[in-house]
């Protein structure tokens, strides 16, 4: 929907990837390699994304270990722990964990997100996340995942049992009566008595009332079925674009789904990632990314691509032809359907090799990019968001913290001027940054 930017502003997330998006940052920085899985790094990037008044810091997450982490630092603290320290440390930002639907109970999970929605004031979001492949299959007791179907049945009942755990309470369920001696309202807690295909739940939740509204719900998968389920619930939606085009057709869907579903468009923000790889100059800001993908061993580059590929790495070599004849189809593989289509997409049109895959893999694959000044940067953030493309960004800087504090100094006051981002915080929750 174009020109409805004249009241809003962009929402910008801050993507926690320890130590930068590209993967190698860490072995050229200061401090020792372990620094960047600590929390001082987590809480490092958050403050500086506090000071530029970002909406919210994002931690993704996935219930196993992946290949590429084996030679990148990867977000190794659960992320509701470290949100919540996070949350002790920030005052305004909101806090975004991921937690997967397939491998969660929905009790648990709602209970530990009332907790850091009552620690932080109101601050939390939940990326929502449904899992396949069968590696975190076999860390939950069980052989393989589920098929697709079952896996987003799955999730829209958890999403059913978790809302209706949220809502048992009314945020004003606390009398502390003292003349009385009452200190819950019984009238105001009730229980669910969820009886369904995956869950049985009685309820209500023993947690802190909900003062600040529900935990903002993103979501992120690029499936029909991923879509669907983010139309009809989420207030965020995650996605992977390379061109503001696909995005924002991609947007334009969630829209008329969501007023399908009976639910006000404006109500469901779309947020594709962005990676930013930022410097004075395209040529210096094209130096650095070179010398950053240079730092990744070429092995590591070919073991990388491999798992995306879904090949066996033995079969890759670089600066070869990529051996398209033994990669799956898209719907048969596992992990991140919508990375890994838009990834593969680009790469055939393009006409990549091995290595041109790989770096385009190491510079963040199917997310858009810009590599630039910090004018050239506003620009491509203000060009998607007036024209309808975005409600805003996850940013994805190169380097954590220094790529974010350059963000943060330089690129921001350019979209300020431009009347695009706040000067201030104008809420304490992260449903009002986000204008819920």
């Amino acid at each position: 929907m174009v020109g409805d930017t004249d009241s809003r502003e962009v929402i910008l997330n801050a993507n926690l990837i320890p130590g930068g998006t590209i993967g190698s940052p860490w072995r050229r920085a200061a401090e020792p390699g372990e620094h960047f899985v600590s929390i001082q790094h987590y809480l490092d990037v958050a403050r500086i994304a506090e000071r530029g008044l970002f909406d919210a810091v994002f931690l993704a997450d996935s219930p196993d270990l992946q290949t590429k982490e084996w030679n990148a630092p990867s977000r190794l603290i659960d992320p509701i722990v470290a949100q919540s320290v996070i949350s002790a440390h920030t005052e305004r930002i909101g806090l975004i964990v991921t937690a997967t639907t397939s491998y969660s109970d929905p009790y648990v999970l709602a209970r530990q997100l009332a907790g850091l929605a009552a620690v932080s004031n109101g601050r939390a979001g939940w990326n929502i996340v449904v899992t396949g492949g069968d590696a975190a299959a076999r860390n939950h007791s069980m052989e393989q995942a589920l098929a697709k179907a079952d896996r987003y049945e799955r999730a829209s009942e958890f999403l059913d049992v978790v809302t209706a755990l949220w809502d048992s309470w009314t945020p004003d369920a606390i009398d502390a009566d003292k003349s009385t001696g009452r200190y819950l309202h019984p009238g105001r807690i009730h229980p669910i008595n969820h009886d369904g295909k995956h869950f049985r739940v009685a309820g209500p939740l023993k947690a802190p009332p909900l003062r600040h509204g529900r935990p903002v719900l993103v979501q992120a998968g690029a499936s029909t079925h991923g879509v669907e389920l983010g139309a009809r619930t989420a207030d965020a939606v995650y996605t992977a674009h390379v061109d503001a085009d696909s995005s924002r057709r991609r947007r334009d869907e969630i829209r008329t789904l969501a007023r399908a579903a009976g639910r006000d468009p404006d109500s469901v923000k779309l947020l594709p990632g962005l990676i930013v790889v930022l410097a004075d100059s395209e040529v210096a800001a094209r130096r650095r990314q070179d010398e950053l993908a240079d730092l990744i061993p070429d092995e590591v580059q070919i073991v990388n691509l491999a798992a995306r590929l879904g090949v066996d790495p033995d079969e890759l070599t670089l600066d070869a032809p990529i051996p398209w004849d033994r990669v799956p189809p898209n719907d048969l593989s596992g992990g991140a359907r919508g990375q890994r289509a838009v990834f593969l997409e680009f790469v055939r049109r393009q006409g990549l090799d091995t290595r041109g895959a790989a770096r385009l893999l190491a510079a963040g694959s199917g997310h858009a990019t810009v590599v630039g000044g910090p004018e050239q940067v506003a620009d491509v953030i203000t060009t998607w968001f007036t024209t309808g493309a975005c409600d805003g960004f996850n940013v994805m800087l190169d380097e954590l913290p220094s790529g974010l504090q350059t963000f943060v100094d330089e690129v921001l006051p350019i979209l300020r001027r431009r009347g695009l981002f706040r000067h201030e915080y104008t809420s304490d929750t992260l449903r009002g940054h986000y204008g819920l």
